[in-house]
């Protein structure tokens, strides 16, 4: 547990109350695993990917685009996974990148990760950005309003700790989201916490499926199958466990970082519709 110089108590209590609440949650880097009284969990990325309706067939989607495009379907594929390998792995960066700077702003250089290690300047407080990506953390940070508090970054949650059991998802899930911080309302914004997720993807639109009209599973059938779409249930996901400990999430916000450049992205709240989903 830490506490912040000057920080509202707001900001402090909620901290405290979320790290004891979820104290119990295990994760496990290998297999990217959720356990909960030994029991594992499935995580919110994943039930997100439930509402899809057409999951992505890359053996038949290999074989199509050879014919089209030549080399043989396994070619393709290594592409395809190689790619995903580096977009993935330039993500996992950029997010410990972001956590880092976020505790280093707020004055705890000792939770840099220690991946950042090599990038860090104890003398002048400064966390080198290699890539643009980090670079459009580095500004996201430099730009973020004074009434913005940071709570927890990197926090593992889990649902069904709401005390009126008849609100708890059928379904224990277990997340962790990017950013957590409190808006204390001084600069005529309402006052409550904001949940915030780093996203490092080319697009979060899909352009093909905006045109031909392909939507999720209901009840969101009335957005469209794309990343954007998914990680709006995602980010509700998150909000809800902690409403549920009576922790007031009043913005869910996505962070897209682009070369040098963010753009900061509200999303809707699905908490209704995934109570009663899910």
């Amino acid at each position: 547990m830490f506490s912040l110089p000057g920080e509202p108590s707001a900001a402090t209590e909620a901290r405290q109350y979320i790290l004891n609440a979820f104290q119990d949650l295990e994760f496990f880097e290998e297999g990217h695993r959720y356990v909960l009284h030994g029991k594992s969990l499935p995580s919110v990325s994943n039930v997100a990917h439930r509402f899809i309706r057409e999951p992505f067939d890359e053996q038949r989607q290999a074989e199509r685009y050879a014919k089209r495009h030549g080399q043989t379907p396994e070619y393709w594929i290594q592409q395809w996974r190689q790619n995903s390998f580096r977009a993935t792995t330039l993500g996992t960066k950029t997010h410990a990148y972001g956590e880092s700077l976020g505790y280093l702003r707020a004055g705890l250089p000792e939770r840099i990760c220690p991946s950042m290690s090599a990038q860090y300047m104890p003398e002048y407080g400064f966390l080198a950005p290699l890539h643009p990506k980090e670079e459009a953390v580095l500004k996201f940070m430099n730009e973020m309003p004074r009434s913005m508090h940071l709570v927890l970054n990197e926090a593992k949650v889990y649902s069904g700790k709401n005390p009126r059991q008849e609100l708890n998802l059928s379904e224990q899930l277990a997340g962790t989201f990017d950013m957590l911080y409190y808006q204390d309302g001084t600069d005529g914004q309402p006052e409550g916490f904001v949940v915030l997720d780093y996203k490092t993807n080319a697009n979060l639109a899909n352009d093909y499926n905006r045109k031909f009209g392909r939507v999720l599973h209901e009840p969101f059938a009335d957005m469209t199958e794309e990343d954007l779409s998914l990680y709006t249930i995602q980010l509700s996901l998150y909000a809800l466990m902690l409403q549920d400990i009576d922790i007031p999430v009043i913005e869910r916000r996505i962070v897209w970082l682009k070369d040098s450049e963010y753009q900061v992205i509200p999303v809707a709240d699905l908490s209704e519709k995934l109570r009663q989903t899910i």
